[in-house]
């Protein structure tokens, strides 16, 4: 355990007597303006008259004074270090922010290391604690998930890797599921109806090259071309360019040009003349293409969907929460392009009250630490009813989900994760949101579609 020296190592931020609790690193700073919302349960709110007799209500529990465990297992020393402290300043700005002197936090280096995670769970457990956030990496959560399954211990992983999710181990990282399924959905309904892809090769491009097909094909539209790449920028020209069936798209204009010069007609020559002045293709045979890339690879792909000839104006870009990348703005090839991904107003502000607070900009990654500590303490302001477990699944796994920095979210029984997300469009300016997030989720069982205005 880091505790005693994560203490040393940090600058007072707050003077609150009502907590015993590890204060963040980072310089003192007048509370900002703009504060990001602490997440809070959904509940549905039902009214109706009636003249019947009220039923007996069951017992309730009102929030006990003891205090609640919630051990945070972070890379806190080595190569992912930075990762891990700035997870672990997200998540003491919700404790403080929860304002319950119930709630403990207690830190645990993992170093990402396998055997190091196996031993810090294990003191853990002897520390009685109730609920653990982390591990970062999906293979640590595995190993966490093992441990602490068999004494109920729920764990609420920051991964999105699918394989690691089960009962009472959850995942709160993006699922590349959610939006590729999300913005396939808008395209579609927007009129889209002939899809294309180049996805990277490894698990990643496996789960995106999966959810596409499902996303396409539950709406009846059709995937007409998928090409994937290397992560190499270098070698990302020869599958665009296949991807565009470009060769023999450029052999067709040259045989047309060919064969109107072989009739031997002045008429025929004119047109013929023009088509070699003009130098344009026929079209692809899509009319949407996913790109699910991020940085400099996108950077190179970008221009290049043009350069083989798919025309931004008769094609529509589409990307993941990989592009919730404000510099992108600065790329003119993606501009008028869609992605999937939380509306910005929120985490765009959770990253200013952080910069200033640490003096330094967090990782995208860091709202989902804050959103899963809002999301205990939320939990722990619940009053419960008799024999009720505080972080049992059922509680965890609420239907109605909770509101928190990236928005609407719900853990599912499986240990997945759904979101609700809007369709944000590039531009010089900016992300604009062409499409609302959901207020609210469908029942278990039933994918999160587009907004209640779908066309």
């Amino acid at each position: 355990m880091v505790a005693s020296k994560f203490v040393k190592e940090c600058k007072t931020l707050w003077l609150v007597s009502a907590f015993s609790l590890l204060a963040a690193c980072g310089p003192e700073t007048p509370a900002p303006v703009r504060q990001a919302p602490t997440p809070v349960r959904v509940e549905a709110e039902i009214s109706q008259q009636t003249n019947e007799v009220a039923p007996v209500q069951s017992a309730v529990v009102a929030p006990d004074s003891g205090p609640i465990r919630i051990a945070i297992m972070l890379p806190l020393s080595g190569a992912e270090e930075p990762t891990g402290r700035a997870l672990l300043n997200a998540a003491t700005m919700a404790l403080f922010d929860a304002y319950d002197s119930r709630l403990k936090l207690i830190p645990f280096d993992t170093k990402a290391d396998g055997l190091t995670t196996e031993s810090v769970a294990h003191e853990a457990l002897a520390q009685e604690v109730d609920i653990v956030l982390g591990p970062l990496l999906a293979g640590n959560v595995q190993i966490a998930g093992e441990i602490f399954g068999p004494a109920g211990v729920p764990v609420i992983g920051f991964s999105n890797d699918s394989r690691v999710a089960g009962e009472g181990r959850y995942i709160l990282g993006f699922m590349p599921e959610n939006e590729v399924s999300r913005v396939v959905d808008f395209a579609i309904t927007k009129g889209h109806e002939k899809f294309s892809a180049l996805v990277p090769e490894g698990l990643y491009g496996a789960r995106v090259r999966n959810a596409f097909g499902d996303a396409v094909g539950e709406e009846g539209a059709r995937v007409v071309a998928m090409e994937s790449y290397p992560p190499d920028p270098e070698a990302v020209f020869e599958p665009v360019k296949a991807l565009a069936r470009y060769d023999q798209r450029r052999k067709d204009y040259q045989d047309e040009i060919r064969y109107l010069r072989s009739l031997r007609d002045d008429l025929t020559d004119e047109i013929a003349d023009e088509l070699a002045k003009v130098e344009k293709l026929e079209p692809v045979e899509f009319d949407a293409v996913l790109v699910p890339e991020g940085g400099a690879l996108l950077r190179t792909v970008g221009p290049l969907l043009p350069f083989y000839e798919i025309d931004p104006n008769q094609v529509q870009l589409l990307g993941t929460g990989l592009w919730n990348d404000k510099s992108l703005t600065r790329e003119p090839p993606l501009h008028g392009a869609w992605f999937a991904a939380p509306e910005p107003e929120a985490p765009d502000a959770f990253m200013v009250r952080y910069a200033e607070m640490f003096g330094e900009e967090p990782p995208r990654l860091a709202t989902i630490a804050y959103d899963g500590m809002s999301l205990i303490a939320a939990l722990a302001r619940d009053t419960l009813e008799e024999g009720e477990t505080r972080f049992s699944s059922a509680r965890l796994t609420a239907s109605t989900g909770f509101v928190g920095v990236d928005g609407l979210f719900r853990l599912n029984p499986d240990g997945l994760n759904e979101r609700a997300l809007a369709i944000l469009e590039i531009t010089r300016r900016g992300f604009n949101i062409v499409d609302p997030a959901p207020e609210a989720f469908p029942s278990f069982g039933f994918n999160l579609r587009q907004s209640a205005s779908r066309e």
